[in-house]
């Protein structure tokens, strides 16, 4: 799982740069997985599914903290893994629009 804009120095309001950076990455994990393949004769699969909003954070475990977030945003963007197509990125229509208007 990863996040973007998550706190006031990476949320970008007004030109959504945390959605492109987050757009930018999925893309580029893509990338890797074609290379690691061609480089190690192996056929990995990979789903992502990308999601845009409100997200509850903070650390849960008293033995083991772990940071982790929570939400319907988390949740939509699990489904869209989960029944995704492999080798694709799948976004919501919300996230299709702001990555269309940036050329994306």
């Amino acid at each position: 799982m990863a996040a973007s804009g998550l706190n006031a120095a990476t949320y970008d309001r007004e030109g959504r740069s945390h959605i492109a950076a987050l757009a930018d990455y999925a893309m580029q994990l893509m990338e890797q997985m074609k290379y690691i393949n061609e480089h190690s004769f192996n056929n990995f699969q990979m789903k992502i599914g990308l999601n845009m909003g409100p997200v509850v954070a903070g650390v849960i475990g008293a033995r083991k903290p772990q940071y982790d977030i929570w939400g319907n945003t988390v949740n939509v963007s699990s489904r869209m893994d989960s029944t995704g197509v492999p080798d694709r990125i799948q976004v919501t229509t919300d996230l299709y629009q702001v990555l269309a208007a940036k050329g994306y």
